[in-house]
């Protein structure tokens, strides 16, 4: 299970393909296919005024002409202990495939006390 986003992100960047490819929400400058962009939120959940855990939400957008399925099952593999979802979609204006991959993780803010 990934527990933090530094984690998700060190997995990512792990994948050789995507050496020097990979960026916060987007590129300051144009980049050569394949590469991906990462993005995540976050929201809270407790009672009574305590949150004490946050969900984070995170999203891998891998962007690659033609579609690279060897580079999504890489993806899907540093990942194989989330419940990972992706979707597939051709942007005409790019001429290029955008595959986004999405998963959730919990991060415990506080321990119990025994």
């Amino acid at each position: 299970m990934v527990h933090s986003v530094q984690e998700a992100i060190r997995r990512i960047e792990s994948i050789i393909e995507l050496n020097d490819k990979i960026a916060y929400d987007h590129f300051t400058k144009p980049q050569t296919l394949p590469f991906a962009v990462y993005k995540f939120d976050c929201d809270s959940e407790g009672a009574d005024d305590f949150k004490g855990v946050i969900w984070n939400d995170f999203i891998i957008e891998l962007y690659s002409d033609p579609r690279d399925i060897a580079l999504e099952h890489k993806i899907f593999i540093v990942f194989d202990d989330v419940d990972i979802k992706s979707s597939c979609e051709y942007i005409e204006a790019e001429r290029m495939y955008q595959t986004a991959f999405r998963f959730r993780f919990p991060y415990k803010l506080t321990t119990t006390k025994p």
